[in-house]
């Protein structure tokens, strides 16, 4: 069906087919205007907090407190590390000085040794003996009670690092590098020897 309707060009009424007319139809579905609506609206970044800026801040400060614990344990370490070889340093040096000093004294207790060795059998020279003996044995309970240790290894294995061999005694197979008799006792103080003993080992032919 048409309909005439004035032509604003040239005041004539025009005629207007069913596909011409005026009027639109607006789609008022209100689902499809929120769906292109959701498309159309851009999401914004959510920005940060005051408490996110504070968590971050303390996050950093801790890791970086966990820095200098680290840092202070590692110190703590050398400085013990430090002190312990200065420490040990210090001993060694002491007991070398100390073993020198008992090195030179070690001489008055081998005269004293020999001394009793040729005690004769009467009663004065067994009274003499006697306050030897007891001064000897003073002197070395002295030196024990300071670390010292006398060395008279009689029946044990033969050891170069601690021991001198003076002589070779024939023995049976059983005794074959072992120690039969301490010449001179050695002396030593911890592990450091002051002096070696010498002594004559078993040897089976």
């Amino acid at each position: 069906m048409s309909r005439k309707t004035d032509n604003p060009t040239n005041g004539e009424q025009q005629e207007l087919g069913p596909d011409d007319s005026e009027f639109k139809v607006e789609d008022r579905r209100h689902w499809q205007r929120d769906d292109d609506e959701e498309h159309l609206t851009e999401v914004e970044p959510a920005k940060p907090t005051i408490i996110d800026e504070y968590r971050e801040r303390a996050e950093r400060a801790e890791q970086k407190l966990h820095e200098y614990i680290d840092a202070f344990k590692q110190f703590r370490e050398e400085q013990e590390s430090v002190r312990v070889r200065l420490n040990r340093d210090v001993q060694r040096k002491v007991e070398l000085q100390f073993g020198e000093l008992v090195g030179e004294l070690l001489h008055s207790i081998d005269d004293l040794d020999r001394a009793l060795e040729h005690v004769g059998d009467g009663e004065e020279a067994q009274n003499l003996a006697q306050g030897v003996r007891m001064v000897r044995n003073k002197f070395i309970e002295t030196l024990e009670r300071h670390g010292v240790e006398r060395m008279e290894p009689d029946g044990e294995e033969f050891d170069p690092n601690t021991t001198e061999a003076i002589r070779m005694d024939s023995v049976d197979k059983g005794k074959d590098g072992k120690i039969t008799e301490t010449l001179r006792p050695g002396y030593r103080l911890g592990e450091h020897i002051i002096r070696a003993a010498q002594v004559a080992v078993g040897r089976h032919s």
